[in-house]
């Protein structure tokens, strides 16, 4: 999750879409600035910050899954 799709760049961007590693990207920034708020100790509701942050990196992970990597991938 977040930035582990960086270690699988070279076919990322060989099979999907532009689009679909753009919604990867935003998905990993999302989960980059959430672990700011996590970090941010003193910050009343850091935690909930984080996990809206959190949700959103995942509904983008989900969206590149299910839109730029299940319409290319083999079934046999």
């Amino acid at each position: 999750m977040g930035w582990a799709a960086v270690l699988m760049i070279k076919p990322l961007l060989a099979t999907v879409a532009v689009e679909g590693l753009y919604w990867l990207i935003g998905g990993g920034l999302l989960y980059t600035v959430g672990a700011v708020f996590y970090l941010a100790r003193r910050m009343p509701f850091n935690h909930a910050i984080w996990h809206i942050f959190v949700l959103g990196g995942s509904i983008a992970h989900f969206i590149v899954v299910f839109k730029y990597i299940l319409p290319i991938a083999v079934i046999d």
